[in-house]
């Protein structure tokens, strides 16, 4: 459905084919916010990206993190959904998903890896990264408010190298900006829109109880979605998995 076809709909549900009390304007960030929120609750908007990896083996150039801004390469994110790295510079594998806290845990002294700066008074050489033990990256963790991508361990000169990060993520909606556009959600996704703006729209006019059902209808078709994307990938799995006739 395009924008206007939405906001028609949106109209009918409020009762109000005109804007004696809802604007276009009104009803257009309310479909645009509704965008957002099925997108971030359904994470159904998804892409892939390469990041270049950074050695964080001892040099006198510059300090060197296992930690990257995701802001930097990818735009409105929210989630990463999967994770792959170029180990040793010759096959791609897939990263385990782990977080600091687990970190902690499992690997005592692992923020320690990357090393820190020596400064040598003597000489005046500054050493970053020094009594650095980066390796080969096996684990990843992330963190949308901090805005930052981290691997364990810090890669070393073998894992270093253009393209060496594949990032599978899921992505924020952009707003929609004219009436002949349409959400870039899932077409069974749009009537998600219709209720979330109606009942936004409802409860700027104080209409609890209408406001709620809308609402209700609401979360009820995000539901469905993310059982039935559940449910197909169930079937693939079973379609995929190696079998013997006996």
């Amino acid at each position: 459905m395009t924008r206007e076809e939405i906001r028609d709909l949106v109209r009918k549900k409020l009762g109000e084919t005109t804007s004696a009390f809802w604007t276009d304007t009104e009803i257009n960030t309310y479909i645009n916010l509704g965008c957002k929120d099925v997108a971030n609750r359904t994470k159904c908007l998804r892409s892939n990206t390469t990041i270049a990896s950074i050695s964080c083996a001892s040099s006198t150039a510059s300090i060197k993190s296992n930690e990257y801004t995701i802001s930097d390469y990818i735009s409105d994110f929210l989630a990463i959904t999967e994770l792959s790295f170029m180990q040793d510079g010759t096959d791609m594998a897939k990263l385990i998903p782990t977080s600091r806290e687990e970190l902690d845990v499992l690997y005592s002294g692992w923020r320690s890896l990357v090393g820190y700066t020596l400064s040598n008074t003597a000489t005046g050489v500054t050493t970053y990264n020094y009594d650095s033990t980066p390796g080969t990256p096996t684990h990843y963790y992330w963190d949308r408010e901090e805005d930052i991508l981290g691997l364990y361990p810090p890669p070393d000169g073998d894992n270093a190298g253009s393209d060496y990060i594949k990032v599978y993520y899921t992505y924020n909606h952009t707003d929609i900006s004219s009436d002949s556009s349409s959400p870039t959600l899932p077409t069974q996704l749009h009537l998600a829109v219709v209720d979330f703006a109606t009942a936004t729209a409802l409860e700027t006019r104080h209409q609890g109880d209408k406001a709620n059902d809308a609402w209700q209808k609401y979360f009820s078709r995000v539901k469905d979605y993310t059982i039935e994307r559940r449910n197909e990938r169930e079937d693939d799995e079973i379609v995929m998995k190696p079998y013997r006739n006996i």
